[in-house]
């Protein structure tokens, strides 16, 4: 595996075929074929690959742990374990490798079973069965196994971090990160990605700004990868200005620096400089891909640029040979809705090579709402409703639409809300204070300061009551004012 620095492929631009009667006697044949077992496996020529390796006739460790990575490598878990049970002597290579094969594959079980047994753990053993754990979405157990570890190496720290952000343990990815700090473990490239990708999904700019001062001692703000995650992080927590001074500062930026920076200003409603951004980048001879299509797509729905993002999404397999994906149409569709043409929407929507899923009717449902379409919207809702009927953000905009054209349909959907199958996704804002993050929710009650802020929004938004309905206190309006009283 990658602990054997020797094992390195060998470019082997000619097919040569051993007869079955052709033996190696010499350390350096075996070493040569080898190397062809590895070739050969990475270009998926597996079988010319075993008859490599059934030619050798001193076959050592190094070239049964070739030939079980190859296995792996082609998704061939039983060959691999039928060869691994027939090895005479097993290394720590060859266990890491079954290991990470069987977790690799969804068989995290056999894998668990693999590592008990293993005679003789090291530092590679215990985080790839960390890894693996972590990947199956066992958490849990994953925290157990790692702090049971004789030893924690920078990279367990970094699979432990990456399993626990991965898995949406935002908050707790970012206390690993001080511990690690805390234990004298220098972070590596791995944990310093991992943390920042924690803190742009929790959108703390001032954690965010700690973590890059953290990168800058260490002096990796010349790689690239940690460069991408950096903006990523300022975009998610909605600072151009931070963004947009690291990526100047960037000495190469590719394709992932300049879709950072397209997506970002365009998933916060800056449709204009993802427009922008995306001209430059082709300026920069850095061509578009499907990600940087979807972002000016959605910079031309935020911008209502109905022209401008008919051509973009023509242009895709036009000029780029980039099939359009659901996500693609799915923006061209919520553009036409805003602008009102529905038209243009529903035979788009109809003439898709796929069958439309409940974001696509939700477009044109929004799009009914705002035009007040209220026939269309009503076959939109019909349509929505077939598809998610337990979901309750169908019902507020289906209640709209029904509600501008008087129907009698509206306390149906109303008493359909209170089923108890129905799933009801609970809104909510937050706001970062000195370092902090506040969550609120509508008619919170369950914050310290709560009579405080309620006072502070009766003396402050008195002429908003009318907006609010009769002391319905909205969570934004609560976030915004504890802001203020913070």
């Amino acid at each position: 595996m990658s602990s054997n620095p020797s094992l390195q492929s060998f470019n082997d631009n000619n097919k040569h075929h051993f007869p079955n009667n052709f033996t190696h006697t010499n350390n350096e044949d075996t070493v040569i074929s080898t190397k062809r077992i590895l070739n050969l496996s990475s270009r998926r020529q597996i079988d010319h690959a075993k008859e490599i390796f059934d030619s050798i006739s001193c076959k050592d460790t190094v070239a049964w742990n070739a030939m079980i990575r190859g296995y792996m490598e082609n998704r061939m878990i039983d060959r691999a374990r039928q060869l691994f049970d027939e090895m005479p002597e097993r290394d720590n290579v060859s266990w890491n490798s079954m290991i990470i094969g069987y977790s690799r594959g969804n068989m995290i079980h056999i894998a668990m079973k693999l590592f008990i047994c293993m005679p003789s753990k090291d530092v590679f053993s215990w985080t790839a069965m960390i890894s693996g754990l972590c990947m199956a979405s066992c958490v849990g157990d994953a925290w157990r196994l790692f702090k049971e570890m004789p030893e924690r190496s920078a990279v367990s720290w970094a699979a432990i971090m990456s399993g626990f952000q991965q898995n949406g343990l935002a908050a707790e990815t970012l206390i690993l990160f001080k511990e690690l700090l805390l234990a004298g473990v220098e972070p590596n490239a791995h944990s310093f990605t991992t943390a920042l990708a924690a803190s742009g999904d929790l959108a703390m700019l001032s954690m965010s700004k700690q973590l890059y001062l953290q990168l800058l001692k260490r002096g990796y703000e010349k790689n690239c990868h940690i460069g991408n995650s950096v903006l990523s992080m300022f975009m998610k927590c909605g600072s151009y200005d931070d963004a947009k001074c690291v990526f100047e500062g960037l000495t190469y930026r590719n394709l992932v620096s300049w879709n950072c920076m397209i997506t970002g200003y365009a998933q916060h409603g800056n449709g204009l400089n993802a427009i922008m951004t995306f001209h430059q980048m082709q300026k920069d001879q850095v061509f578009p891909d499907r990600i940087s299509f979807l972002g000016v797509l959605q910079g031309c729905c935020f911008c209502g640029l109905v022209e401008e993002g008919k051509q973009y999404f023509q242009s895709m397999e036009k000029y780029y040979g980039i099939i359009p994906r659901p996500e693609h149409y799915s923006c061209l569709t919520d553009l036409f809705a805003r602008a009102g043409l529905f038209k243009e929407a529903l035979q788009l929507v109809m003439e898709m090579p796929f069958e439309p899923s409940p974001v696509f009717w939700q477009s044109i449902l929004n799009g009914c709402r705002i035009w007040g379409h209220s026939e269309l919207g009503l076959y939109a809702a019909d349509q929505l409703w077939r598809l998610e009927s337990t979901e309750s953000r169908t019902f507020p905009l289906t209640v709209d639409v029904q509600g501008s054209c008087r129907s009698y349909g509206v306390p149906n959907f109303r008493r359909q809300m209170k089923d108890p199958e129905t799933r009801k996704d609970m809104g909510c804002s937050w706001v970062e204070i000195k370092g902090k993050t506040y969550l609120f929710t509508s008619r919170d009650e369950t914050h310290l300061e709560t009579n405080e802020i309620y006072q502070t929004i009766d003396l402050l938004f008195h002429d908003m009551w009318e907006h609010l309905g009769n002391g319905n206190h909205d969570q934004r309006a609560m976030k915004y004012t504890f802001a203020l009283y913070a």
